[in-house]
């Protein structure tokens, strides 16, 4: 096919052939037309998502009805929530090198209030559209309330994917087109900032389809299609595209009906069906094992996982034959056990049959089990101690928490004959005996964490450090991560496998959550060097990190679960005292009224932002050296590896920055193995999981 234009335009699937939405006088409401079309289409094709109109999809929803009541019901059940949330003064008033907007998520909470109040909202849609927004504005991937009117009825598609390439891979992606009339790249680059991650250009690099996210989520074609969470957002009834010869082409909205509609019949049933809560939500992980498949764009894989979370290629270009690519698309598989082993398989691999270099691609990366990536580290870098600093926002519920967890637990906790409450409460953050403190030592008190430790007008726990060396962190599956770490116990006699200067990391910005602890221990404590490839079409450069840089998150029901866990521990005079207040305004009507929560309550400090406790989300952190996508990458993710390999160690120039790496010559290409060493992988077998476990463990931001 001849590329005309560096953007290339797709339609998704037959979705786009419903018809529009007329707005004459019928006897049925909106959401009425919508269940009987709902139910049409299920009954010719039971399998299949109903698709109606985008603005028919619209008009139903706006006219659900607002609670008044029920309204200010929810947003006082989501405030104390958000005290949890550890950067709010940061947000305030970043650095000036924090590259988004500040904002006071207080106020902005409280104009939404107000604007309920003063009847401003037209419609249960418009104030839930507005605390979506209000939620996203913190470009926060561990900042989330998905309003349940928004993620439990109808979604949205544009039934337009496109592709962002350079290409001669030197050149800037040239947009020749309109989009409703707005020049492209302005329109890309605004609609963009309706997401929640913290970068201009990882924002920008996910409007477009790219092979990770189609293999991370199966049919994503990229923010600007409506996949991921701007499925929430409607696009506008039409999406009209001017191209370079002058011609144009519009492209209908539509909505899939994604919730049961049986039974409604206008907004006010609506809003009884998909508004009234609670919200269907698991804490426990599948016992189904995943059968893991091929990626469509993926070369044939050496070794993977059973979920395709991680998985080892070698290249088998001449110029690159001595390097070999480890994809690790989360850090949330289905069995972290699994992923250690196919971790370390193929690094085994890869040094039997000669291979000297080493691409590690965190594309579509969103993090997971935090304890993975301190095991990745220690696989590559066995000898080298990780850092993996943090702290909490010390809240008044966080407090009171940790002062009863003290109070309640014995001196003397033994997990093996501990009650199931006694353990939970120990493994919850505010025990002062779960975490260690900056020097790896026990806290000796309650008040020796607490603190209160004060930075930029607000108040911190001391630093904290996981114990790694606690059984019920690691090897016992059913609390812990259910494997020993690298590095300590019987995992310490390892050999580095590559030296840093043969190892390089390639990102599309999308890293986030547990995929920065591992970067950070990988760039600072490796001197590992870093690629960043795509952005905004500028040759400026480019961070290597566009997601939340937090340690740790949690849902509202298990910060409620913890408030349960001490309040019930409680006496009935401590259960009404005033110091507990902030334990009993914490409820579930916000989880109920949503599909996900999530709070980033664990701030990432780097070693050099100690003394002014600074978090490294605010930290600017440039890649080494930055490239384009280009034509080939669109269709074959390998091309991609073979132009981050060129670029480490071969004659690609980086479009900004540069890697001071060793270049080599043909001469010096290691001689390596031409067949294939296929090892049977072990089977792996679902343990119990406790309550909880995902939550303690470590959740992956979602795409």
């Amino acid at each position: 096919m001849q590329l005309q234009s560096s953007v290339l335009i797709s339609c998704l699937g037959a979705s786009a052939t419903v018809a529009g939405y007329q707005s004459r006088t019928v006897t049925d409401s909106p959401c009425a037309q919508v269940s009987s079309s709902a139910a049409a289409a299920l009954a010719a094709s039971p399998s299949a998502t109903p698709v109606v109109d985008g603005e028919l999809a619209l008009a139903c929803l706006k006219s659900v009805p607002l609670r008044k009541i029920e309204a200010m019901q929810l947003m006082d059940s989501i405030y104390p929530y958000v005290e949890w949330q550890s950067d709010t003064s940061y947000l305030k008033n970043p650095l000036p090198e924090y590259l988004e907007p500040a904002v006071d998520i207080w106020a902005e909470l409280d104009q939404v209030y107000s604007q309920i109040k003063g009847d401003a909202y037209d419609s249960e849609y418009d104030f839930l559209a507005d605390l979506l927004r209000v939620f996203n504005s913190v470009h926060d991937g561990h900042f989330r309330f998905i309003p349940d009117l928004l993620s439990k009825a109808l979604t949205f598609n544009r039934n337009l994917s496109l592709v962002s390439v350079s290409l001669d891979g030197k050149q800037e992606p040239q947009i020749y087109i309109y989009f409703n009339g707005q020049e492209a790249v302005q329109f890309m680059e605004n609609w963009s900032q309706l997401g929640n991650f913290g970068d201009p250009d990882t924002l920008y690099n996910l409007m477009f389809f790219s092979k990770p996210a189609a293999a991370t989520s199966r049919g994503h074609g990229g923010y600007f299609a409506g996949s991921g969470s701007f499925r929430f957002i409607y696009p506008g009834a039409n999406t009209t595209v001017n191209f370079a010869n002058g011609t144009s082409r519009s492209y209908r909205t539509t909505a899939n009906v994604i919730g049961d509609f049986t039974g409604i019949t206008d907004g006010k049933t609506m809003y009884e069906k998909f508004c009234t809560g609670p919200s269907m939500k698991s804490n426990t992980t599948s016992t189904t094992a995943p059968q893991s498949t091929q990626a469509p764009g993926y070369p044939e894989p050496e070794v993977i996982s059973s979920d395709n979370s991680i998985s080892g290629y070698f290249l088998d270009s001449s110029r690159n034959m001595d390097v070999a690519v480890l994809s690790m698309l989360s850090f949330h598989p289905y069995d972290p056990s699994e992923f250690q082993w196919v971790f370390q398989n193929f690094l085994e691999q890869a040094k039997a049959v000669g291979k000297s270099k080493l691409v590690i691609d965190l594309s579509l990366n969103g993090g997971g089990y935090v304890l993975l990536a301190y095991d990745a580290f220690r696989q590559l870098f066995p000898s080298i101690v990780q850092d993996g600093l943090s702290r909490f926002r010390l809240t008044k519920a966080f407090a009171a928490m940790a002062k009863q967890f003290a109070l309640v637990l014995p001196s003397d906790f033994d997990p093996d004959t501990a009650s199931e409450d006694e353990i939970q409460m120990h493994l919850a953050a505010p025990d002062y005996r779960y975490s260690l403190n900056l020097t790896n030592q026990h806290f000796t008190s309650v008040e020796d964490m607490t603190g209160p430790y004060e930075y930029n007008g607000d108040n911190f726990t001391s630093i904290l450090r996981f114990d790694l060396e606690d059984p019920l962190n690691t090897v016992n599956e059913t609390y812990g991560i259910g494997l020993e770490i690298t590095g300590y116990g019987s995992r310490q006699n390892f050999t580095q496998p590559f030296k840093a200067e043969d190892i390089i990391l390639l990102y599309d910005g999308f890293c986030a959550s547990t995929c920065t602890i591992f970067s950070e221990f990988m760039r600072l404590q490796g001197s590992v060097k870093s690629i960043a490839i795509g952005g905004r079409p500028s040759t400026g450069p480019m961070q290597t990190i566009g997601g939340v840089k937090g340690s740790n998150n949690f849902g509202f029901d298990y910060i409620h679960f913890l408030a349960h866990l001490a309040y019930t521990s409680g006496t009935p005079k401590q259960q009404q005292s005033a110091n507990w207040t902030s334990l009993r305004e914490l409820n579930l009507l916000a989880s109920n009224r949503s599909t996900d929560t999530s709070i980033n309550v664990r701030d990432n400090i780097l070693p050099e932002h100690l003394d002014d406790g600074l978090p490294s989300q605010f930290v600017y952190e440039r890649a080494d050296c930055r490239l384009f996508y280009e034509p080939e990458m669109v269709v074959d993710v390998a091309a991609m590896w073979e132009a981050a390999a060129d670029a480490a160690w071969g004659n690609k120039s980086c479009i900004n920055g540069h890697l001071e790496l060793e270049k080599r010559t043909a001469s010096k290409i290691a001689k390596t193995i031409k067949t294939k060493m296929r090892v049977k992988k072990p089977k792996f077998l679902p343990p119990e999981r406790a309550p909880w476990w995902v939550q303690f463990n470590g959740r992956k931001v979602p795409l």
